[in-house]
């Protein structure tokens, strides 16, 4: 990777939040992957002759749903907070509401409840700010 110099102020929040979308991401991806290889195995099983009951009795189904959930759950709040901090970036570089919906493909509506949503302070401000 190429050393850019150091990142100015705020940016660095806004590249944890990338991270934490990118991480998010991963965790779903294991998730789906062990989903699949469930999935898989519940397949083998009924070809080979056994009774769903018993099918279910190997990996409880719940299990797997609540994990699919707590990913998509992870990833929604992560994505959410990005462009919380995103959109907040664009109106403080001088952005009108309808330009930040031009440019991400968004109706002028929901970027302004995003906007009402950093009003009312859903960005935190950084701890370690000051």
């Amino acid at each position: 990777m190429v050393d850019h110099g150091p990142v100015p102020d705020g940016d660095s929040r806004i590249i944890e939040a990338i991270q934490e979308l990118i991480e998010a991401n991963r965790a779903a991806r294991q998730v789906m992957v062990e989903g699949e290889r469930i999935l898989v195995e519940g397949i083998e099983r009924l070809r080979a002759g056994e009774k769903i009951s018993e099918t279910l009795g190997h990996q409880p189904p719940g299990d797997q749903r609540q994990s699919t959930q707590d990913a998509y759950r992870r990833i929604d709040e992560a994505r959410h907070q990005l462009r919380l901090l995103l959109i907040q970036r664009c109106l403080e570089e001088g952005m009108r509401a309808w330009e930040i919906a031009h440019a991400w493909g968004m109706s002028r509506q929901r970027i302004d409840r995003y906007i009402q949503e950093i009003k009312k302070g859903a960005v935190v401000e950084d701890p370690t700010d000051g």
